[in-house]
């Protein structure tokens, strides 16, 4: 596990748990608007194992669970052997992930090996290489999003929005392709070296849009 970077202890990225977070380095996307670019581009040295063995045995009867992120997580071949060691110790896991391993995911759900699932839907279907700035075939990500559905594990799906990347019309197109059964929240965009923000969202704007959609469970962050 290339892990880049740890958060002893967050109260909201694992819904209802004390967690902390760990941060993979790696990604196969490389969207504008990412906060992680140092993680993605991997340009600073990994954990040692040592390292991230004695963090976690601190956090042991601490918190909860294990938040592991990125990047993305599911690039870390070594990614179920570092779950299996997570649930060993009492920990929970939450993955977070861009939807693009559907295989090793479904190896993750099939052993086990993780409690909850985030993804990441970055645009309609049609929009998806102009967002994540790669050509990668959608329908992959098409069959994780299924997966997840399917798996009957607790989830939520998520997207970043910016007025110059997703109009209205594109935020209600992803909205109703999760359905009113499952969360999903919108994170509002903010500048990074790679992308200024300018005339985005506010959240009020988003707060109103999102009225139409009664008995959707739709959150902003």
């Amino acid at each position: 596990m290339n892990i880049g970077g740890v958060t002893p202890l967050s109260t909201i990225d694992f819904p209802g748990y004390l967690a902390a977070v760990v941060y993979t380095q790696g990604c196969n996307f490389r969207c504008l608007y990412c906060h992680n670019m140092q993680l993605v581009e991997c340009k600073e040295r990994p954990f040692a194992q040592e390292e991230i063995s004695v963090f976690l045995q601190t956090r042991r009867r601490l918190i909860d669970g294990i938040v592991i992120t990125g990047g993305e997580p599911t690039l870390q071949k070594n990614l179920p052997d570092f779950c299996r060691l997570l649930k060993e110790m009492g920990f929970m896991v939450k993955l977070d992930t861009n939807g693009s391993a559907p295989l090793m995911l479904r190896l993750l759900i099939e052993k086990g090996l993780i409690d909850y699932i985030a993804m990441d839907i970055k645009a309609p279907w049609e929009k998806y290489k102009e967002i994540v700035q790669v050509d990668f075939p959608v329908d992959v990500i098409k069959d994780t999003f299924c997966l997840i559905k399917a798996s009957g594990l607790p989830c939520e799906f998520r997207t970043t929005v910016h007025s110059a990347l997703l109009s209205l019309a594109d935020i209600e197109k992803i909205i109703h392709l999760v359905g009113p059964e499952y969360s999903f929240y919108l994170q509002i965009a903010g500048e990074t070296p790679r992308y200024t923000v300018t005339n985005t969202y506010t959240k009020e704007d988003l707060e109103d849009f999102i009225k139409q959609f009664q008995g959707f469970k739709i959150g902003i962050r």
